[in-house]
């Protein structure tokens, strides 16, 4: 049920069901903060993966080199960084909570761009 209700909502709003996931997770205490980042990370993958399979079984897969480029360097960074920073700094409650202000950023920039139609 909960996994029918992420990908009708990530369907709804048009982003992967992963940022749903592990703020759920989190607050049903399921396990350990890292271990829910690294199933919410296992569960994107393998969405992108289906999702890459059913653009090649179109014929509709094209790969933008520049911005492709771009991510993958920013993605190494700021993993790298998000990393270091958990290890060290960062406690499960701490991590909790950067988790849940990212989905509301999310949240609102999804609302304000698809819902009311306002591009910035």
């Amino acid at each position: 049920l909960l996994g029918a209700g992420i990908g009708l909502l990530s369907g709804l709003v048009g982003i992967g069901g992963g940022i749903f996931l592990a703020p759920i997770l989190n607050h049903m205490r399921w396990d350990k903060s890292i271990k829910i980042a690294a199933l919410a990370s296992f569960f994107i993958l393998v969405n992108s993966v289906s999702g890459i399979g059913g653009l090649l079984s179109n014929g509709t897969f094209e790969i933008p080199w520049i911005e492709a480029s771009a991510l993958i360097v920013a993605v190494l960074i700021g993993g790298q960084l998000g990393i270091r920073m958990s290890l060290s700094k960062l406690t499960g409650k701490n991590i909790k909570l950067i988790t849940a202000v990212l989905v509301l950023l999310v949240g609102i920039r999804v609302l304000l761009v698809n819902g009311l139609q306002i591009n910035f």
